[in-house]
């Protein structure tokens, strides 16, 4: 069964849950999604780079010019 079938019928699951079993799935799921934490220097990096895309400085790009970029650094 693909990831995405699999989405849905635990979603499925999950709408009808009572709080008992949404804990379970929350004991379960919870160690398993990455926590990410920026530290000071990253987090003055992307506001710098925020202020930048305000103020019409920095670069930006649409999403078809990332996949772009990806597929051509692919080959």
């Amino acid at each position: 069964m693909k990831a995405s079938d699999l989405r849905n019928e635990v979603h499925g699951y999950v709408e009808q849950a009572d709080e008992k079993v949404l804990e379970a799935i929350l004991t379960l799921v919870k160690p398993t999604v990455k926590q990410y934490e920026l530290s000071e220097t990253q987090w003055a990096e992307l506001r710098e780079r925020e202020r930048e895309y305000q103020a019409g400085e920095g670069e930006s790009y649409t999403w078809e010019q990332v996949e772009q970029k990806l597929n051509g650094k692919r080959k």
